[in-house]
């Protein structure tokens, strides 16, 4: 794949598990790369339910998490996101949370022109990350909220 020549976009995705599912780093890659056969973890980063950041591509990598938006954008994937009966809800810990304000504040410093995304704004068949990124993005003061 190779490096990134620019990053227009943070994508937030969400694994599309259970809590109670034992899911983690290593799960997450050993699925894309026996099920999908990848070249490794197709995201930059994994936030696990304990907050826990586990760095996946290099940051300057292309990575493999969104289809024709891989060459300009990181991917920041979060444990979780679906219920007991495997429907999509915002079951993200706060320390998930905490830290995926973190990391969108550290991608946001190195490119101040990206936009935030989820991935169901590229991908329309998607849910996922599971909540609003834009009532998200406001509440944690990274843009002003927008009256209608």
């Amino acid at each position: 794949m190779g490096k990134r020549k620019e990053t227009s976009t943070i994508v937030v995705h969400c694994s599309a598990t259970k809590p109670e599912q034992l899911v983690d780093f290593e799960t997450i890659k050993r699925w894309h790369l026996m099920e999908r056969a990848f070249i490794d973890i197709g995201y930059h980063w994994v936030i696990e339910r304990d907050g826990s950041v586990k760095q996946g591509r290099p940051i300057d990598d292309w990575g493999a998490h969104v289809k024709g938006h891989n060459h300009e954008s990181v991917g920041i994937c979060l444990v979780g996101g679906l219920d007991s009966d495997c429907h999509p809800v915002d079951n993200f810990t706060e320390m998930q949370k905490r830290m995926l304000k973190f990391l969108v504040g550290g991608c946001l410093q190195l490119w101040p022109e990206a936009v935030v995304k989820g991935h169901y704004h590229l991908n329309k068949d998607k849910e996922c990350p599971s909540f609003d990124i834009e009532d998200w993005l406001a509440q944690e003061g990274f843009v002003e909220e927008v009256s209608e």
